[in-house]
């Protein structure tokens, strides 16, 4: 995966998420290329006899607009989640408590999706089937050489859903 790329998995839209790379819409950030050992001293001006004037002559980049990954999801209004995600759509979905604090920095990659799902209560005990939009967050296994839902957040309030979009958005 390469370079913040929009791709299906199994019929679900997703996008790859990356360190410097593109990241919701948001310009993208790319380091320079790696310099030599030998060109260091240049840079910072340094050695005899080399170009003192060789760091000004860089490009200079805007900084990056500083986030910090982490986005608001209120559970007090139809927010609910499952940490055992199954793509047969018989996940189970517990009421999440309280407000939380999600950190996406630390998944792969992002999906989304919409339709019935099942949710229980507090116990685990299922109590229905409810309409909504999911959140999937995937994780790269190492040891499986695959993706994997990590985690999974499903909104039954449509409000709710659009302002987790929209702080992903911004991320």
């Amino acid at each position: 995966m390469d370079v913040a790329d929009v791709s299906h998995l199994g019929g679900l839209l997703s996008c790859s998420v990356h360190p410097q790379e593109q990241r919701w819409g948001a310009p993208a950030v790319f380091m320079p290329s790696k310099r030599k050992r030998s060109d260091v001293s240049s840079m910072n001006g340094g050695g005899e006899g080399e170009n003192r004037g060789a760091a000004a002559s860089l490009p200079t980049q805007t900084p990056a607009r500083k986030h910090n990954g982490f986005v608001m999801i209120d559970g007090h209004r139809g927010v609910y989640y499952s940490e055992s995600w199954k793509p047969n759509g018989s996940t189970l979905y517990l009421p999440v408590r309280g407000s939380v604090l999600a950190n996406m920095d630390k998944y792969d990659q992002i999906s989304f999706e919409q339709g019935c799902f099942c949710i229980g209560d507090e116990a685990g005990r299922f109590q229905q089937k409810a309409q909504g939009q999911a959140i999937n967050c995937w994780r790269y296994s190492e040891q499986d050489r695959k993706l994997f839902v990590a985690l999974s957040y499903f909104f039954t309030n449509c409000q709710v859903f659009q302002e987790v979009l929209n702080s992903l958005e911004c991320l």
